[in-house]
Order: structure tokens, then sequence, then C-alpha cells
């Protein structure tokens, strides 16, 4: 098989960005939210005139603030409510999560069901990501949620700058290679150089792009928020297909303080967390 390469990854990343405003434009309404809940000064009432003045985008963060996985004691039925139940480092999870999904929703039933399987990847991950932080005390975990949410945002990325290259992609994994290295002979780039550039045009937070920036070395030092994805990504693939398939990342288990040896501990617990997270609905 004969993959279409681009010269190299400057050129791809220059191209992509230049062209990321018609290939995902992020919701206004998430970078007011994230303006807004980065400081305690905020009312909650400006926190909901900047979410309300876009209603599919109100209604898609009602439907998902009332699925089971936040447990809210009744059903909200206003963004007031939810502010209120859930609190600003909540309603930013939430609005983060609507705000990316559009970017994951296919043109076509293959595109629709490769993206739809990175999207619960990243749902499944952002999830994990949370719980590992919670545990580990290590970071914030609505951070921690959106570092995973993040992780996967340059292959859907990629694959509406050039349509029908993932297929090339997979027919590479297939043989053998890694699916970073079969992105860098299709692309010439991968999805987290892709990811880091476009969040890096988005403004987004030092914190998330140093969680994006997650399949490192074995260093010494690494920040925190790659480590926690790292082991956040192998659980929900360990998960889906098997913890022989996908094996923790030792580098990241010692960063976190956890041993090779509680692996399988720490993906069973975190399947139980998992299974609420299926509830998840847009």
């Amino acid at each position: 098989m004969s993959a279409q390469f681009i010269s190299t990854p400057s050129e791809t990343l220059e191209k992509l960005v230049n062209r990321i405003d018609e290939i995902a434009v992020l919701p206004h309404v998430v970078y007011k939210v994230l303006e807004l809940s980065a400081t305690t000064d905020t009312a909650a009432s400006e926190l909901e005139r900047a979410i309300v003045i876009d209603p599919g985008f109100s209604t898609r963060l009602l439907t998902l603030a009332n699925s089971a996985f936040y447990g809210l004691p009744r059903r909200v039925t206003s963004i007031r409510e939810a502010v209120t139940f859930l609190g600003f480092k909540q309603i930013r999870q939430l609005a983060m999560t609507v705000g990316f999904f559009d970017m994951f929703v296919g043109k076509n039933d293959r595109d629709s069901l490769r993206r739809r399987a990175w999207w619960r990847h990243s749902i499944d991950t952002a999830v994990c990501c949370r719980y590992l932080a919670q545990q580990t005390r290590t970071m914030a975990p609505d951070e921690a949620y959106t570092c995973g949410l993040l992780h996967y945002i340059g292959k859907p990325l990629l694959d509406r700058f050039q349509p029908g290259g993932f297929d090339q992609v997979d027919a590479l994994v297939a043989t053998g290679a890694s699916a970073r290295a079969s992105e860098q002979a299709v692309f010439g780039c991968d999805h987290i150089i892709v990811a880091l550039a476009a969040c890096k045009k988005w403004r987004l937070p030092e914190t998330l792009l140093e969680g994006i920036d997650y399949d490192r070395p074995d260093e010494e030092t690494v920040p925190i928020a790659s480590a926690i994805v790292a082991v956040g990504s192998g659980i929900a693939h360990s998960i889906v297909d098997g913890p022989a398939a996908a094996p923790l990342p030792e580098w990241a288990l010692r960063h976190l303080s956890y041993t090779p040896d509680q692996a399988d501990d720490l993906i069973e617990r975190a399947t139980e967390v998992l299974a609420s997270a299926q509830n998840l609905t847009f």
C-alpha cells in the first residue's frame, strides 16, 4: 500500500493551523466559560448569561448535566440550576465536553464510526484521569478530566484536514507499525503535534497542553498531567482491548507512585468508575 506523504511536519502544521477555523470551530461560549470560571470573583448569573446566549449549547449542556454520571439530587431545567448544583469547575468541564463533541462527528457512516470510537475513548480517558487525580491528589480533578478529553483531538483534526488518510493509517497499523509512526507516514505529523498546535492557537491553558503531550519517552522529570493522561488513556484502551494488548506505561505509573504490579487492580477499580460514564449522552 502506498501512503500519500506530506513533505514535512512543519508544512502540515502550518497548513492545518491556518485552516483551523474552517476545519473545526471552538464555540465562543467555551472561551467565555473558561474565562469566567477561572476566577472566584465571577457571579453565577454572569456565567449563566454567557451560556444561555447559545440555545443549542445550553440544551446539550443541560442534557449532559442530567445524566447519571453527575448524580444530581433532582433534574435541573435551567443553566442557573446547573451552575448552583454543580459549581463553576463542573460547569467548565461540561462546557469543554459539549464544545469539543462536534469535532468528532463524521460526515458519513465510516467517518462517524471511527470518530465516535475516538470520542468514546476520549470520554473514558477523561473519566479515568479525573479518578487518578482524585486518588493521587497530584492535580485538580477537573483539569485532569479536560486533559483526558482533549488528548485525542488531533485525530479528528487530521481526519478533517485530509479525508481518507486514516484508512491508510489503519492499514499501516495492521502491518505492525505504531499509530503515531503511521500518522507521521501518512500526514507528515501525528495527532499529538497537531493537538498541541491547535490548542495553542485556541489559547488553552498550559496545564492542558502538558496533558495532551502524553506519549513521552521514559524521563526523570515530566509534567504530572502527562503521566495522568498516559495512564488514563492506557486504562481506557485496556478495558476495550485487554491489559495484554495495552499495558500501562511504567514511566507514567512511576510518576504517579504506582508500581507495575498495581496495574491490574488500578484497571479493575477504574472500570467500576467508568460504568457511570456510559450514561453520558448528547
